[in-house]
């Protein structure tokens, strides 16, 4: 546009100027014409040639790295973009620019996973630029490379190492230690600096000498995660579903329980009850919640927490750990949730996990400086209300509620399941 915007001023140079200036526009145009010739012959002659590598998985909410190897034949540098063509869950990050020289270069392009599901890297765009700016070659390489959105391994492990340090799964929180556990172990002789409340006296009577009792943490307990499909689990929260936060708790939690000799099992539910994982233990049983946990989809229905605690009824026997990942929007809603808790409290131990909202919060505890700013505050104060006051019902049930942002939530639910461990209250 420059170039034309100069010719122009040049073209208007006779009349202004002197006549004898008029071959300047002639031979600019035909300057202009000779570089665009040689833009054509460098980028016809270039022949660029991509081979693109891409990883069969990526987990969600993770950016899918597309490695491509570009080759292309010319004397000079060459600049210009790259472009993945993508279908869904997958979304196309923004162009990558790029300079090709003689040879071959290597180019990574970051790809969006927000959602889990099986996408596919159908193909990529490349746009090379001429030595002179005046025109560009478009070429399009066929990839067709699917790409499965699971959940991601690389949160749950930083979830797990915020929680347990540098110590493995199942370390010191699960080892046979005074006072861990309600299962009795074995008699020992007294040492000072034990906890005297374990003095047995009766045996202590018996042998003449102080005896303590030593316990252990029970195994081959059931744990049950109750995992929301519903409309509300596909809300974004934090780059992610909630649906999403809540699996990736599921795993974090079926990990540990595993390793503690527990046996896992799953029940999703939306408007009917969706997936029955039968309680197992061992790591087998962690491949089977992996891949139960990795089909789950968030359904756009609302949740039946009825059928869905009733198969959950139904189906265990004896008294076990239930840890229900939900969401509820107000207390009118949450009726029959809280009622059919109710009954399930009865019968086993259950955890509430609720994911909170940061921008509720933020609504709250800024200062507003208009009047929409103010309405905004006033509404997310009733939901926060609201919420507040079923948790509190689901206490007075006698739930065990865990609520905070995603990362903590899933920490606390954690502790909690180790808390129960120690004392033995699954029974």
């Amino acid at each position: 546009m420059w170039l034309m915007l100069g010719g122009l001023l040049v073209a208007a140079l006779p009349v202004a100027v002197d006549e004898g200036l008029w071959p300047l526009s002639p031979g600019l145009w035909a300057a202009l014409g000779l570089l665009g010739v040689a833009d054509w012959i460098v980028l016809a002659r270039c022949r660029p040639r991509l081979l693109a590598d891409v990883p069969a998985t990526v987990g969600v909410g993770s950016p899918l790295e597309v490695r491509a190897e570009l080759t292309v034949r010319t004397p000079r540098a060459l600049r210009g973009t790259l472009r993945a063509e993508v279908c869904e869950p997958l979304e196309a990050s923004p162009d990558l620019p790029l300079s090709a020289a003689n040879g071959a270069t290597e180019h990574r392009l970051p790809v969006d996973a927000p959602r889990r599901g099986g996408g596919e890297v159908r193909a990529l765009w490349l746009r090379l630029d001429g030595p002179f700016g005046l025109l560009r070659r478009i070429d399009r390489t066929l990839v067709r490379a699917p790409v499965a959105v699971v959940p991601n391994a690389a949160l749950v492990r930083q979830l797990a190492l915020a929680y347990f340090g540098t110590q493995r799964f199942g370390g010191v929180h699960v080892q046979r230690k005074v006072g861990d556990g309600g299962e009795f172990d074995t008699l020992e002789a007294y040492e000072p600096g034990m906890d005297l409340r374990t003095v047995d006296w009766k045996a202590s009577a018996r042998h003449q000498v102080l005896r303590v009792r030593r316990f252990r943490v029970e195994q081959n307990q059931r744990v049950v995660l109750c995992v929301d499909t519903g409309r509300l689990m596909a809300d974004p929260l934090a780059g992610l579903q909630r649906l999403d936060h809540a699996i990736h708790a599921s795993l974090l939690l079926s990990r540990v329980a595993l390793k503690a000799g527990d046996r896992v099992g799953i029940q999703a539910y939306a408007e009917a009850p969706k997936t029955w994982v039968p309680p197992g233990g061992g790591m087998r049983q962690m491949a089977r919640i992996r891949r139960s946990l990795a089909e789950l989809r968030a359904e756009p229905t609302e949740t039946n927490h009825v059928r869905g605690i009733h198969q959950v009824l139904r189906k265990l026997r004896r008294r076990s750990l239930v840890v229900v990942f939900t969401e509820f929007t107000d207390a009118t809603t949450a009726e029959l949730m809280v009622e059919y808790l109710g009954h399930l409290a009865r019968r086993h131990l259950v955890i509430f996990v609720a994911l909170d909202d940061p921008a509720l919060e933020e609504r709250v505890e800024a200062a507003p400086a208009s009047a929409f700013d103010l309405a905004a505050a006033v509404v997310a104060g009733g939901l926060i209300q609201d919420r507040e006051r079923v948790l509190r019902r689901l206490r007075r049930m006698g739930v065990d509620v865990v609520h905070g942002p995603p990362g903590p939530a899933a920490l606390k639910t954690l502790a909690r399941y180790v808390h129960i461990k120690r004392r033995g209250l699954i029974g």
